[in-house]
């Protein structure tokens, strides 16, 4: 069909307005035209191109109401039955139909041309936002009535109809956003290489009822291995990894010193331990093991296992001569490369074998049969450098031991059911499943990516859950199951709620269910349509282009927190809302069919949710209290202790803070003890003493020990004076008990120093427990320290002139 055609029939199908039609057109443009032509347009070719532009408006004013910005909905107004929607002009649109839930990473790629393709629609998405923006810029400024039309502007003659030059079509893209100062709209697609911590400290809470440590297989257990501690695991049995282990004769540490020159070199630190004293001590180079040629700063590390009589280092490589090494075809790469590097245990560790997976890391679990499962984000160079050079190594993920890595087949790409979105990268999560159920051999099971996805990870015993943020008027999160059963990774099924997903401890698995708590935030979208005083020309040509009309602006009007319960197909059953409103969420701890949720805007409420029916949750009680606990773990029965920061009335941050609540009666909430460290201001310039403490950000960092009463805090003190640079710092690692309702202090570990270059000294940032001795850690000492007194009983210098924690 010609554009005559199309055009016949848009006349024939839409009405158009007695005041739109060609010949009032005519008239009005006869009073109001200026005498001479402007830019070689006739007054018939005015005519002409009005006439066109009102055939098309009825179908671009249908498509906008039913396709574009307008309809965008809610994931409960989706689920439930459609309900009319209001047009910016007034009209309104029809119901919308029953969502069909997405069955996103359900099934693999065809072929790598699948990918690439959805690949290049994406980026070709975001190249005609950029152009659809300054045509948006340069149509809301140009005067096209009463002055000279751009040159590039003009219509085409064809007798019935008219087209623009160098227009794309309605419906090439819908408007653009903007975004109020105050809203935050989810994760972005991809992480920037060497991308920072978020700044907002946030610690992982935990989400299951304390139980005994488990006790990694690192060394067959015997009479003379003491009790230990061991990293405590928000799912019993899956295990974590951690910058500090210890098999009960060792303590293993990762951290990165730097040398003489600063060159930070990251170290796995072993020491020999017995009876409170260090009995000999041995350092491993990870870099000179890794990639001995590597830049300086171009290999971290992060985390670390003991598993089987393997040490596990997991870090990540950055080095662009290595990363390429394998793939002599690959001519750009975005971001670095994940490694596991696996070592024998004992007093000398040497190098097994090393893992590779492409991307940056993640996160990592080891599950109860054996398989370690590591997690990386991984995104591409842009679509522009990968078209240079159509190869599937430039866009599809690597991955495998030693040398042999390759990129992973079409079928273990998992792809969303919508595409990539708008782009000009690609991001992918990938998962690599590692066997370790034979010592000192560690091969690669299975792996799988999920193309186009960044977003928080949960994983329980049998399954691994991926919550991602998508936005529209409101915001919804879309998760999906995956079946990692005996190093399988087969995804299951899919699903959608309202809200976004804080982290993967505001998630949990629980006889048959899956619940998640999730804060929800809606908008209120506003339609500004572009000023076209200027002219009735411009008016025209912004109806006629549709998504150059005008923009959508956003403010937020509802903000509360949901805690949803689904079956394994990922059907909502149940779901309880109007947590915290105006708040979000800080924590969550789910401890078997309880929830508790910690929200925060000024005060610190505490929820207690009964799912013991799991499709009609009840909110039991709330409890509110200064600051907020960004961890929270339970103590014993009736008892969940939170750690955070302390805060006034208004909401200002005062301090740190470790509560104990008791939630032996639900339905009654209350504290049992509160203990603080006070920031102290002597004046308007905040001279005085500041108290911080990594535990708030990295729950880890605490030792919490319930089956020895022993609580450990790391507590870091900056005393400021007039002079910015006359100032004092404090290390300290404090210990406490819980007693008749009360914390107790029962002693601290601490160093005092003014200048940390000089010094060499970091901060204590990790203790454990062997048998009837503390330990207390940092990248350049080790303290041992009677469990009971805290009498010091031994001590291990390193000597290095800095020396940092792995994070």
């Amino acid at each position: 069909m010609n554009n005559d055609d199309k055009l016949r029939e848009q006349l024939k199908s839409e009405p158009v307005p007695d005041r739109l039609r060609p010949e009032n057109i005519k008239k009005m443009l006869d009073e109001q035209a200026p005498k001479k032509k402007r830019s070689g347009i006739s007054v018939a070719g005015r005519i002409t191109a009005a006439a066109a532009a009102c055939a098309v408006i009825g179908g671009t004013a249908a498509y906008t109401m039913n396709n574009g910005k307008i309809n965008r909905k809610s994931a409960d107004s989706l689920i439930k039955e459609g309900s009319a929607v209001t047009a910016p002009d007034g009209t309104t649109a029809a119901p919308e139909q029953e969502l069909k839930k997405l069955e996103s990473y359900m099934s693999g790629a065809k072929d790598y041309e699948q990918v690439y393709t959805m690949f290049k629609d994406a980026a070709d998405r975001a190249e005609k936002e950029r152009k659809l923006q300054e045509k948006r810029n340069r149509y809301k400024n140009d005067v096209v009535y009463g002055a000279e039309v751009e040159e590039d502007i003009e219509f085409a003659d064809t007798g019935s109809g008219a087209v623009e030059s160098g227009l794309d079509s309605p419906d090439a893209s819908a408007p653009d956003f903007e975004i109020a100062p105050d809203v935050e709209l989810g994760t972005e697609p991809a992480t920037e290489p060497n991308a920072e911590p978020d700044t907002e400290p946030v610690t992982e809470p935990d989400t299951e009822p304390a139980t005994e440590p488990d006790t990694e297989p690192a060394t067959e257990p015997d009479e003379e291995t003491p009790e230990h501690s061991d990293t405590y695991h928000q799912e019993q049995n899956v295990l974590e990894a951690d910058i500090v282990k210890t098999d009960g004769r060792h303590i293993y540490y990762i951290c990165s010193p730097n040398d003489e020159e600063y060159i930070n070199h990251p170290t796995l630190r072993v020491a020999d331990v017995k009876n409170g004293e260090f009995t000999g001590n041995y350092s491993v180079d990870i870099k000179n093991d890794i990639a001995p040629d590597a830049q300086p700063y171009s290999i971290s590390i992060t985390d670390m296992y003991i598993y089987n009589d393997m040490i596990v280092v997991i870090g990540t490589n950055n080095d662009s001569a290595y990363l390429n090494s394998n793939f002599a075809t690959r001519t750009a790469q975005r971001c670095g490369t994940t490694f596991a590097a696996f070592y024998t245990t004992g007093d000398e560790p040497q190098l097994i074998d090393v893992y590779s997976q492409d991307g940056y890391y993640n996160d990592v679990r080891i599950s109860p049969d054996g398989y370690m499962l590591l997690i990386t984000n991984y995104s591409t160079c842009s679509f522009k450098e990968v078209e240079e050079s159509n190869e599937p190594v430039n866009y599809i993920p690597c991955c495998g031991m030693g040398d042999d890595c390759d990129i992973l087949p079409p079928e273990d790409i998992l792809l969303p059911e919508g595409g990539f979105g708008t782009s000009d990268w690609l991001s992918y999560s990938v998962v690599g499943s590692i066997d370790l159920n034979e010592s000192g051999a560690p091969s690669v099971h299975d792996t799988k990516t999920l193309a186009g996805y960044s977003g928080s990870i949960y994983c329980s015993a049998d399954n691994l859950y991926t919550a991602s943020d998508r936005w529209d008027t409101s915001n919804v999160t879309d998760i999906t199951r995956i079946s990692v059963s005996g190093g399988d990774i087969v995804p299951m099924a899919s699903g959608v709620i309202n809200g976004t997903v804080k982290d993967q401890f505001s998630m949990s698995e629980y006889d048959g269910y899956f619940r998640v708590a999730a804060t929800y935030t809606e908008f209120k979208e506003t339609f500004h349509r572009f000023d076209t005083d200027d002219g009735f020309f411009e008016g025209i040509i912004d109806y006629f282009t549709s998504s150059d009309e005008g923009y959508y602006s956003y403010e937020r009007v509802n903000q509360d927190s949901r805690v949803y319960v689904m079956d394994m197909d990922l059907n909502i059953v149940g779901s309880v809302d109007g947590l915290g409103k105006d708040e979000e969420i800080k924590s969550a701890s789910f401890s078997g069919n309880m929830a508790y949720v910690v929200t925060f805007r000024q005060t610190d409420p505490l929820y207690a949710v009964d799912l013991s029916d799991p499709t009609a949750p009840v909110v039991l009680d709330e409890f509110k209290i200064n600051g907020f606990s960004t961890y929270m773990q339970s103590w014993g029965e009736g008892l969940l202790f939170g750690f955070g920061q302390d805060a006034n009335d208004t909401g200002r941050i005062t301090g740190v803070r470790m509560t104990m609540f008791d939630n032996s009666d639900p339905n009654d909430l209350k504290a049992a003890d509160v203990y603080t460290w006070d920031n102290i201001y002597y004046d308007e310039y905040y001279t005085g003493t500041e108290f911080s403490s990594t535990a708030v950000w990295d729950r880890k960092a605490l030792l919490i020990a319930p089956e020895k009463n022993l609580i450990g805090v790391p507590i870091n003190i900056l005393n400021y004076s007039d002079d910015w640079y006359d100032r004092e710092n404090t290390t300290k690692y404090e210990f406490f008990s819980f007693e008749d309702g009360s914390f107790v202090h029962k002693g601290e570990i601490s160093e005092t120093f003014s200048d940390v270059a000089t010094t060499g000294f970091s901060d204590y940032n990790r203790a454990l427990y062997i048998g009837d001795y503390v330990y207390v850690l940092s990248g350049s000492k080790f303290v041992s320290a009677d469990i009971e007194t805290l009498e010091i009983t031994d001590e291990l210098t390193f000597d290095t002139p800095q020396s940092y924690g792995a994070y």
